[in-house]
């Protein structure tokens, strides 16, 4: 009878084990599969992010191109505006020079034909005067 009883006891104790084991699975269960569902939707969102992202990428690398054809374009404009400025800078020293040398000379060659043309005609200027006075009878 002893026997049996510790049979009894044991056979209880095996399904109160296998009762609180079924419930810990059934948990584990649970808890497996909203993790599942979880990394369903993260796997998802994670694919929409990497399309995305892969849309912006050759959104960038467009405009890197576009940028660097119209930087391109304009290195002859930079190119000109050099070659302007070097004209500039020459002629500025040539009107230097040429200053300088009439500052050095006093005397300019082929001045003297405008002088005496701006002399005569201060000259038939003045007579001119006279002459409108003259008739005026002042």
């Amino acid at each position: 009878m002893l026997v049996q009883i510790g049979v009894f006891i044991i056979a209880v104790s095996f399904a109160i084990f296998s009762v609180a084991l079924s419930r810990l699975l059934l948990r584990s269960s649970s808890v497996i599969e909203v993790m599942h569902t979880a990394t369903g939707k993260m796997e998802s969102k994670l694919d929409e992010t990497i399309l995305a992202l892969d849309g912006t990428l050759d959104e960038a690398g467009g405009t890197i191109s576009d940028m660097k054809a119209k930087l391109n374009a304009l290195d002859s404009l930079f190119i000109s505006t050099e070659q302007l400025g070097n004209a500039a800078n020459v002629i500025g020293e040539k009107l230097d020079d040429v200053t300088e040398g009439y500052i050095k000379s006093g005397n300019i060659p082929g001045t003297k034909s405008f002088i005496r043309i701006i002399q005569s005609t201060e000259f038939a200027k003045g007579l001119l005067e006279s002459w409108k006075r003259g008739k005026a009878g002042i």
